[in-house]
């Protein structure tokens, strides 16, 4: 295929103009870019399905594309299997025609009409056998495995599945139809990470070229050999992987950021000699116009792009308080629908300032285990427990829901928090919202845009537990940076929910497996020491089983919006130590509650202190004695601050005993 000076525009918004590239047999190219640079529309100009306003798309005699769009086409009246055997109709018909010859062979009268029934057969034969006739049904059931459907999926009416497993259901024919060209866009959407990990195999050794739009990073680099970056209007191609890409593009700025800096330095330079000779002889006067003439006739080296990465904003832990050790306690968790166990068993314990990540497949019940942590689903058996002033945000799905469509991007945000309208558009800059795009209506929004929109109102309240599920859906690559950032600089306890394993090697140093057949892997490591764990088959990798405590009751639902955050109920119940009555546990109770503020109140005051030293050490001083003096007040109080952390944690057990 080859693709020549593409131009497209909407009214009078340009996408991108001058696109030119080639993809040559066996090829496989990753399109990178902004939510709406115009990499979708790229792609349906490729396929036919949109016209473009200048240029042309040249493709080989005979060469076949196949197309994944986000939102596939399907027959809705269809089962999956009819749906998906479709794709083999001239195969199906072609086999037909064989059975039928094979009647005619034993039931033929002559020698002359038997041989010319076998000359077709043996014609009809070869043709079936190189179009893969002897192994589709296998390669089909194959494919349809790895993409998570299950026998019993079969005879489900496609009009009745999920998006997602349509968008399963579209990639799996077009995988099976073996296109000499393969355009996927967000291919691994709605896939789980043991699918995704097939499709980069399949993708890999795949003998056709491979065009694809994904903002998986792991996706891209294990895929791709060539990157095209859709940016300012145009498409800049690199040789490599995405990693490649990625390295490449920071050399590229640094280069241009010094040209730049060089040039404005020889620019100043040449001004400073203007104003040196302003005088009104004529030698000077010469030497003035030369140089003025010479900056006028300059090339102007623009001013690189800023860095995104490093306008991020950060989640709030410290404003939200002091959190016990223990923040989340699973004793003997389990949930069942009827017949099907999701998972049991789970005896799990995260601590103050773990990063969870929370895997498996499909269906296997990661998400019902969070709305069981937020109260939003009961357990089947078991018991959820909140550690001391646990304060927690959650980040669904849906959490787009929420928006209302009818505002702007920057009302929404001023809606969600008391700042002014400059402050607002500050913030919003951090997620990649400039100039115009906030006064942009939400309802007007791409997919992504919403998600980074949603993130941007949650992050905006002071949490010390953070749940996310799926928080990189739709966002570009830009954005998915942005916010592993902000996650690995947050300093509160994290849970993540996420097939993305970029994000998830990023910013978890734990991992909770669900097996999918009700089994729970408890494993210290992220996602990628836990695959090696798995692949080595390690003692490490087995479950981390922890004693279940003594029951107590349930704790009370945790009330949570789709990305609001909300106060987590205190886990211990009503119950208190045995042999007090109820004066004198409600006295134990009050003694208890003072002596956590007590003690909280003097971590606070040794860490404020401890701040003060910090900025006078970090500040120059004339005063050697002066600094010394502070530095050994400086570790006495590290020291004190040790101490009274481990008389808060105490006092915070004590009184969650207590009830």
């Amino acid at each position: 295929m080859t693709v020549s000076d593409l131009e497209k525009g909407f009214g009078v918004d340009l996408l991108f103009r001058g696109v030119t590239f080639s993809i040559a047999a066996g090829q496989k190219m990753g399109l990178v870019g902004r939510n709406g640079c115009g990499k979708t529309t790229l792609l349906r100009i490729l396929m036919g399905l949109e016209t473009p306003d200048a240029g042309r798309v040249s493709l080989a005699n005979g060469r076949r594309l196949g197309y994944l769009r986000q939102e596939a086409p399907v027959h809705p009246e269809h089962t999956i299997w009819e749906e998906v055997q479709q794709i083999f109709e001239p195969l199906r018909e072609m086999e037909a025609t064989l059975q039928v010859l094979e009647h005619e062979m034993t039931d033929a009268t002559t020698d002359e009409a038997l041989e010319r029934v076998m000359a077709q057969y043996s014609d009809m034969r070869d043709a079936f056998e190189a179009a893969g006739g002897y192994h589709y049904s296998n390669d089909l059931e194959m494919v349809m495995e790895r993409l998570g459907f299950t026998e019993a999926d079969h005879t489900k009416l496609v009009g009745s599945c999920s998006g997602g497993e349509q968008t399963r259901l579209a990639l799996a024919k077009i995988v099976l139809s073996k296109p000499d060209i393969l355009i996927l866009d967000e291919p691994t959407n709605h896939l789980d990470i043991g699918a995704t990990e097939w499709l980069e195999g399949f993708l890999k050794s795949y003998e056709g070229a491979v065009l694809l739009v994904s903002h998986d990073r792991y996706f891209l680099d294990a895929v791709t050999d060539t990157i095209g970056e859709v940016e300012n209007q145009k498409l800049t191609v690199y040789r490599g992987n995405y990693s490649h890409y990625h390295q490449q593009k920071q050399e590229q700025l640094q280069r241009q950021q010094d040209m730049y800096e060089n040039q404005q330095a020889e620019i100043a330079r040449l001004n400073d000699l203007v104003k040196r000779n302003m005088a009104a002889n004529a030698t000077q006067a010469h030497l003035r116009l030369k140089t003025q003439g010479r900056i006028e006739r300059m090339e102007k080296i623009d001013r690189p792009k800023t860095d995104t990465s490093s306008m991020h904003a950060r989640f709030d832990a410290a404003g939200a308080g002091r959190v016990g050790r223990e923040v989340i306690q699973m004793e003997d968790l389990a949930k069942s629908y009827g017949d099907r166990t999701l998972f049991s068993h789970v005896n799990a314990t995260v601590e103050r300032g773990e990063r969870v990540g929370l895997v498996g497949p499909n269906g296997a019940g990661k998400t019902t285990m969070v709305k069981i942590l937020l109260g939003l689903e009961t357990p089947s058996q078991g018991l959820i427990h909140f550690g001391h002033n646990v304060r927690l945000s959650y980040f669904s799905q849906h959490a787009t829901d929420s928006l209302d469509t009818s505002l702007s991007v920057l009302d929404t945000v001023l809606g969600s928090a008391d700042m002014t309208s400059t402050e607002a558009r500050n913030y919003l800059a951090r997620f990649l919202f400039m100039g115009d795009d906030v006064f942009k209506q939400v309802g007007m929004l791409s997919g992504g845009e919403k998600n980074k929109l949603a993130l941007a109102c949650m992050i905006l309240e002071p949490c010390n537990l953070l749940i996310l599920d799926e928080p990189t859906n739709h966002l570009d690559i830009a954005s998915c940076e942005v916010l592993t950032e902000m996650l690995s600089n947050y300093d509160g306890t994290l849970m993540i929910v996420s097939h993305d394993r970029y994000l998830l090697n990023a910013t978890t140093n734990k991992t909770l497996a669900l097996t999918g057949d009700g089994g729970v892997v408890n494993f210290e490591g992220n996602y990628a020491a836990w695959r090696e764990a798995q692949k080595a088959n390690l003692p490490a990798a087995k479950p981390k089983v922890e004693p279940a405590k003594k029951a107590a009751p349930a704790p009370a639902p945790v009330k949570a919006a789709a990305s609001a955050p909300v106060a987590a109920t205190n886990g211990a119940g009503g119950g208190g130590k045995s042999g007090l009555n109820f004066r004198d546990l409600s006295k134990a109770r009050t003694k208890a509650k003072e002596l956590v503020v007590k003690t909280e109140a003097t971590v606070n005051k040794i860490e404020a202190r401890i701040g003060e030293l910090e900025t006078k050490l970090a500040s120059p001083s004339d005063s050697v004695q002066e600094m010394v003096t502070l530095a050994a007040e400086h570790t006495r109080l590290q020291d004190e601050l040790m101490t009274a952390l481990a008389a808060w944690e105490k006092a915070v057990a004590d009184q969650e005993e207590l009830g």
